[in-house]
């Protein structure tokens, strides 16, 4: 616990979480009123919220479950990674009497309900895109922790294979969540969750998505050298035999690494991840990659700006005119790199008009990664 001299408070986790998400107080509590009815809870007056969140900021009062569950849904975080000291559950049942539950309940598992659930995962995936993480990472973790729990305890070879299918699905989305509300730790454990379900589902696919992403974890973190091998590493496992869209996209993750790493070699990774990219850009197997022609140049377009190639505003402006709305994180990082490229050419002006566009939708969607980028940028927007 440390001493926040600019305000006064003691920094506990939960302060500290407010400050990496740039929120004053009055930010907080409309997001809280938000969560409110999804918690179950009534809350007061602004200026009683105010007092509360004051008395849970600076530890004088531990947060009850209600206020834990309404932090959680605001910011994403679990409660560990908010300071909350865990909760002993009191058993209910004999150890016998619980497995056997847990067995019944498992064996009630069919197809049609994995697929529920898989499009259940889908939906917070589409969700994710429109609303941001902070306010979908506690679902998504639920869902997680219902497959993980019917997994094991399921008997049925087949339904193993399809539960551990969604799951590494889910768990990916779930670690692609808490890295963009700051979460590293929790991505990298999500991620292994995913990594571990791909294997027990046989799936070469699944394993290469989660692990790809991993590598924007250890990216985060400054291990880039570390990370562009893990893609590297990842990209060997499936070959040449997998999906084109998956080599086109893990070609341009090694790229993305390789530019941080201020290396041209970025320009050959994202031709040949060009090469893979086909007019069908979408594949019912992989539903966590969407990649298409416009997705590619504002890829195209970060990767060099990172280099400080000037002909990164012509990809990122194309990518802008053309990329989906409903990609609102996608949309901040992209007017982030433009106002990059902007500002490397001087037009200072135009770059600061997209930065402070790129800090509005990072705020709407909660994003923590990409205020950080932002941030990096080094304009007064």
């Amino acid at each position: 616990m440390t001493w926040d001299g600019d305000e006064g408070a003691v920094m506990t986790p939960l302060r500290r979480t407010r400050a990496e998400f740039g929120w004053k107080v009055s930010q907080l509590i409309a997001v809280l009123r938000r969560c409110a009815p999804h918690a179950g809870v009534s809350l007061g007056s602004d200026k009683s919220l105010k007092t509360t969140i004051s008395r849970h900021e600076t530890g004088r009062v531990t947060p009850d479950e209600d206020w834990r569950k309404l932090y959680r849904l605001a910011y994403g975080r679990t409660d560990e990674e908010l300071g909350f000291a865990g909760t002993a559950v009191p058993e209910t049942a004999s150890p016998a009497d619980d497995l056997r539950q847990r067995l019944a309940t498992a064996r009630r598992v069919d197809m049609p309900l994995v697929r529920q659930m898989q499009q259940q995962v889908h939906q917070i995936r589409l969700l994710d895109r429109r609303l941001g993480a902070p306010s979908l990472l506690e679902q998504t973790r639920s869902v997680m922790a219902t497959l993980a729990e019917l997994l094991g305890y399921s008997l049925s070879p087949s339904v193993r294979e399809a539960l551990a299918a969604v799951l590494a699905d889910a768990g990916a989305l779930a670690a692609w969540q808490a890295l963009d509300v700051g979460a590293v730790g929790q991505a990298w454990a999500h991620y292994e969750t995913a990594k571990t379900a791909a294997r027990e589902a046989a799936s070469p696919v699944l394993l290469a998505h989660a692990a790809g992403e991993q590598a924007y974890v250890l990216h985060d973190v400054g291990r880039l050298t570390d990370a562009l091998s893990l893609v590297r590493q990842t990209r060997a496992l499936v070959g040449r035999s997998c999906p084109p869209l998956l080599l086109c996209w893990l070609h341009a993750v090694e790229a993305e690494v390789q530019a941080a790493l201020a290396d041209d070699e970025c320009r050959t990774a994202l031709d040949r991840s060009a090469m893979f990219l086909t007019a069908d850009t979408t594949d019912p197997a992989l539903p966590f990659i969407m990649l298409n022609e416009a997705h590619h140049a504002r890829w195209r377009g970060h990767c060099l700006a990172q280099v400080g190639d000037n002909e990164a505003i012509t990809y990122l402006m194309t990518a802008l005119g053309e990329m989906d709305a409903s990609f609102v994180r996608a949309a901040a990082g992209l007017r982030c790199d433009l106002a990059q490229a902007l500002a490397a050419q001087g037009e200072l002006d135009e770059a600061r008009a997209h930065l402070r566009r790129a800090r509005l939708l990072a705020n709407q969607v909660g994003s923590v990664r990409q205020r950080k980028r932002i941030m990096s940028v080094g304009l007064a927007a």
